[in-house]
């Protein structure tokens, strides 16, 4: 249950895409979304209109990669559940490129510390 309660506390914000290549999005042969889940997981999805590889990056603050995969120029269609449960809190960016360029998201996994309630029983004996 704790551990439950501690995954659903955990949090992931997506701020708005930064394109590195073209200037102009809507240039790039593919969109994709990302949203997070209360099970703190990130569904991915990418939609291509034309056949063209694309690779799905998710890398730490040391621009270490943790999480890589080639969408095939034949797949049209594609989604992922990244699971964040084991990721440190910190910056993560995920990026989508291909040969015409690239949109890059930034993830922030922050996970707020559980609070214990406090208990204060008290009994009442009988009067003798």
């Amino acid at each position: 249950m704790l551990n439950l309660l501690s995954n659903l506390i955990c949090t992931a914000l997506l701020s708005a895409p930064v394109v590195s290549e073209p200037a102009n999005p809507k240039a790039l042969p593919f969109e994709v979304s990302a949203y997070v889940t209360s099970e703190n997981k990130i569904r991915v999805a990418v939609e291509k209109s034309a056949p063209e590889s694309v690779v799905v990056l998710l890398r730490n603050s040391k621009n270490e990669i943790l999480f890589q995969e080639m969408i095939s120029k034949k797949e049209l269609k594609y989604a992922a559940k990244l699971d964040m449960k084991n990721l440190t809190d910190g910056a993560y960016e995920l990026e989508f490129k291909s040969a015409q360029g690239a949109i890059r998201k930034q993830v922030n996994v922050a996970t707020k510390p559980v609070a214990e309630p406090a208990r204060v029983i008290l009994m009442n004996t009988p009067a003798e």
